[in-house]
């Protein structure tokens, strides 16, 4: 091996001690779908805290907890309640998997200038699939086996061909290691799957459900922004359960705690793989770092290893990706996005008035916007005339960009 080649050996598996493999997301999506692959549990020390501090699986989810998140602020469109969601990274993960959205032009000459703050609106309209799943499970029914297995057991599919991409190479990886006498790196690749079945019983488990998926005909409107006073707003736009349960309740693990009686051998149990867990932390780390030492081939299979699953986790099955196929395939939820650009708050607000449905039936139609705007002289004239050309069909002439 070249000399700068024995150098790079000698440093690249230090990578394992260093927050290239970003943990909590990983470990929140995991709490969220329980699908993560075994050979993908490579663990940083701050990701090793993390792992030994979260051992409640059974409220929120990793970064949804109010002290590992920012907050989500969310304002009711019927009782112009405020408050921070229950679930803001879990929001903010599918958020950012929503590819393509419909755009909607703003030609007003005002958004030429430079000098405006403009103000972008994404509605996001959820939808119910049940009636979708429903047919799609008696079409399976007439499917040939192949179609029946990438319909059930292959869902999601790219999740799968990751995994048996990635075992193909982990058997690989460890049979070419053992052949060439790479001991080291094998124990290594080895150790990887055993901390993801210690990491499996002390914070797997079923993929979470919503508190109530009921569907109903009332639709409700939730506004969320992550600051008051930024530019960047959502509208949410859906039954009233399902908005609800995704923005307000917890995702907490169905089924509870285990029953008083099974409570001491559970805790025993516990408390063997906890520390089975923290073994195979620390023996990848003494791996890692014995193989920089040899500055050989140990040393270079590591490397490519930890940089696959950085990888894998960042790129080709992202946390992001992860929170999308829980929302549609686990909740039968999908989702249309629309954007749309303002010039002004007040033509922005104007709009999520006209798009709330609780606008014409309750009395207190406008007061979520209180924490944005403040009650006035002013705003009550410009919200007469808002209100007076929502209700006359949207035909008076009313001022540019409203």
């Amino acid at each position: 091996m070249p000399i700068y080649i024995q150098q790079l050996a000698g440093v690249l598996p230090l990578t394992a001690l260093v927050e290239f493999i970003d943990l909590p997301t990983k470990l929140h999506g995991f709490h969220l779908t329980g699908r993560v692959q075994l050979w993908n549990w490579a663990i940083t020390p701050a990701g090793a805290r993390l792992l030994l501090q979260t051992r409640d699986n059974e409220n929120a989810c990793c970064l949804d907890s109010f002290d590992r998140s920012a907050t989500l602020h969310c304002i009711d469109g019927r009782f112009g309640d405020m408050y921070p969601s229950s679930t803001p990274t879990t929001t903010r993960l599918w958020l950012g998997s929503l590819g393509s959205a419909i755009g909607v032009p703003n030609t007003h000459p005002r958004m030429l200038q430079d000098n405006i703050r403009k103000q972008k609106l994404d509605v996001i309209v959820i939808l119910q699939n049940e009636d979708d799943a429903a047919r799609r499970g008696d079409t399976a029914a007439r499917l040939p086996f192949w179609r029946k297995l990438l319909e059930t057991g292959w869902r999601p599919l790219r999740f799968r061909l990751l995994s048996l991409g990635g075992w193909l190479l982990w058997c690989t990886a460890v049979a070419a290691s053992v052949a060439s006498g790479l001991y080291v790196a094998a124990a290594y690749l080895v150790l990887l799957p055993l901390t993801g079945l210690a990491v499996t019983y002390t914070h797997g488990g079923p993929p979470r459900k919503l508190l109530d998926e009921r569907m109903t005909e009332y639709k409700r409107v939730v506004v969320a922004t992550n600051s008051l006073n930024g530019s960047d707003w959502w509208l949410f736009y859906g039954g009233s359960p399902i908005v609800n349960s995704l923005l307000n309740k917890p995702l907490n693990r169905a089924g509870g705690s285990s029953s008083s009686s099974n409570n001491n051998s559970s805790t025993t149990r516990s408390q063997f793989i906890v520390a089975l867990l923290q073994l195979c932390i620390v023996s990848q780390w003494g791996l890692a770092v014995g193989s920089c030492a040899l500055q050989d081939w140990n040393a270079i299979i590591v490397s490519a290893w930890l940089a696959f699953c950085a990888c894998s986790s960042a790129y080709l099955y992202p946390a992001r990706q992860c929170v999308r196929d829980w929302l549609e395939l686990d909740c039968n939820i999908r989702v249309q996005k629309i954007t749309a650009e303002f010039s002004s708050r007040r033509s922005m607000l104007g709009a999520m008035v006209y798009l709330n449905p609780d606008t014409k039936t309750s009395p207190a139609s406008t007061s979520w916007m209180n924490p944005i705007l403040s009650p006035c002289d002013e705003r009550t004239r410009w919200e007469t005339a808002l209100l007076k050309y929502i209700d006359d069909g949207c035909k008076l002439s009313v001022p540019s960009d409203v």
